[in-house]
């Protein structure tokens, strides 16, 4: 009797074993390859971007379903993998990259880092800021608030949920239970809320999404303390033409926000300016940019090998645009000049990218051009004055590094000069009259014209805001030394 009861329950073990790999699918046992990349590279979800994580995805998993099975025959494999059934699977292993996206971007939140403002009683909600999500209010009816605030260290957050949106994952979905209560509260982005705390509006406009690449529409939260200051007349009327540049690709950087140094005053404007007009002025497809904010040493790799990639590919047909903006460093020893991402220490050249190696990337394949935009210095200096925390108080002048292929090198700065902000613009100075000139123009202009513009303004603005020269430069490879003058971005 007791063997017949094992026997049983070891049949009904096996039965549900059988059935449970049924209903995982053709990829089971598979593991999720973004993330054994993650590991092996040491980087969290937040440092890809959403783009880059869902190319690695479908990659990894197309590559495992069109191997051909051992004991597959050659006809049966041809009418399971060909160009037709390759592009549904795309699609649908894209659609499953996004689920898997915002399931482990979920569960990368540090909820306990969120912090709970004051209570708005007229409107009956609650501020709740994140450095990873941003601010969003969630409605509380009065009645609840007190247990609310009460409990907040004990809230348990589940039912996240993401749109993907400009290479970005907004939450749109979440739900937040107060375990004393029971009691459930629920945010949406789709439905308006207003906060309102001493005289203060943040006013929440309601969020229209479409999943679909390149129409999602996001309104952004109007915080109206301190008084936001003046736009600059290069962040509006932005010139639109018709996306024409299918084969140009755009990776711009903003580092702002540093976790070891001083921030770059308006870098991340800077970036997101820059940008729009790589979309709109200069016709660059939205899903051929590549735009990071406060990116760390990881995001500043992948984004090198994905324009990298970019470039192999296109056979020389690539027309290619790195913008950065951010602390530059130099190496006390060599001279030589790297970029500083926001986890980096200016101390160790470990945590940086060299800006030689940089160029030797972007160079390894030929290309029609390849244009730099570096709105930093490279001294040890700071744009809004002072010193790197691991810089010595005289500032250095580094060297130039030797170019090659088709590149040309638009600087902030020469020698030892400061890269200054433009305080008036909200932007650097130099990315002001860069992004002046595409206005003017309707970036129908050539490097020749560009470039003078740039020195002079630069120049003679840098003398009487700052009382300090600032001089850009322009550096090209010799292949480039007669063509670079009537080259142009669009």
């Amino acid at each position: 009797m007791v063997m017949s009861k094992i026997r049983f329950v070891c049949l009904i073990v096996l039965l549900f074993s059988v059935l449970g790999v049924k209903a995982q699918g053709e990829f089971s046992g598979l593991s999720n390859p973004v993330s054994l990349a993650m590991a092996k590279e040491n980087v969290s979800i937040k440092d890809i971007p959403p783009v880059v994580y869902i190319k690695r995805y479908v990659e990894a998993r197309i590559a495992e379903w069109q191997k051909k099975g051992e004991f597959e025959k050659t006809i049966d494999y041809k009418k399971r993998v060909n160009e037709q059934t390759r592009n549904v699977k795309v699609q649908q292993l894209t659609k499953e990259a996004i689920r898997q996206l915002k399931s482990d971007y979920s569960k990368s939140i540090q909820w306990a880092t969120c912090e709970l403002s004051q209570y708005d009683p007229d409107n009956e909600t609650y501020l709740i800021k994140s450095e990873q999500l941003g601010d969003f209010a969630v409605p509380v009816i009065a009645s609840e608030a007190p247990a609310f605030k009460h409990n907040w260290a004990k809230m348990q957050f589940a039912n996240t949920d993401f749109n993907l949106t400009n290479n970005k994952l907004i939450l749109s979905k979440l739900t937040i239970k107060n375990p004393a209560s029971g009691k459930m509260y629920k945010y949406d982005s789709k439905q308006p809320s207003t906060y309102a705390v001493n005289n203060i509006n943040y006013n929440f406009a309601p969020i229209e999404i479409d999943v679909k690449p390149n129409k999602e529409i996001i309104q952004n939260t109007t915080i109206n303390n301190p008084p936001t200051p003046e736009i600059a007349d290069v962040d509006i009327n932005i010139p639109v033409n018709s996306p024409t540049n299918n084969k140009t690709f755009a990776v711009i950087i903003a580092n702002e926000n540093y976790k070891r140094e001083v921030k770059v005053q308006y870098a991340a404007n800077d970036g997101k300016i820059f940008t729009e007009y790589c979309r709109k002025t200069l016709g660059i497809p939205e899903t051929n940019i590549h735009f990071v904010q406060d990116a760390t040493y990881g995001a500043m790799k992948s984004e090198i090998k994905w324009i990298a990639d970019v470039i192999g590919a296109y056979n020389g047909q690539a027309k290619v645009i790195f913008y950065y903006a951010g602390h530059g460093m130099p190496d006390e020893g060599d001279k030589s000049a790297f970029l500083l991402p926001t986890d980096g220490f200016s101390s160790d050249f470990e945590t940086a990218i060299k800006l030689d190696d940089l160029y030797d990337r972007l160079t390894a394949f030929p290309s029609q051009s390849v244009t730099l935009f570096l709105d930093a210095c490279f001294s040890g200096s700071v744009r809004d004055e002072g010193m790197l925390a691991n810089a010595r108080s005289v500032k250095i002048k580094p060297k130039t590094g030797a170019l090659k292929g088709n590149m040309v090198v638009f600087s902030a700065a020469t020698g030892d000069e400061t890269a200054y902000p433009y305080k008036d613009k909200q932007h650097g100075l130099f990315t002001y009259f860069l992004l002046k000139k595409l206005q003017e123009t309707r970036g129908d202009v050539d490097y020749d014209n560009l470039s003078n513009y740039i020195i002079e303004n630069v120049k003679q603005q840098s003398v009487v805001v700052n009382q300090k020269l600032q001089m850009p430069q322009i550096n090209t490879s010799a292949e480039m030394i007669n063509a670079w003058t009537k080259m142009k971005l669009n």
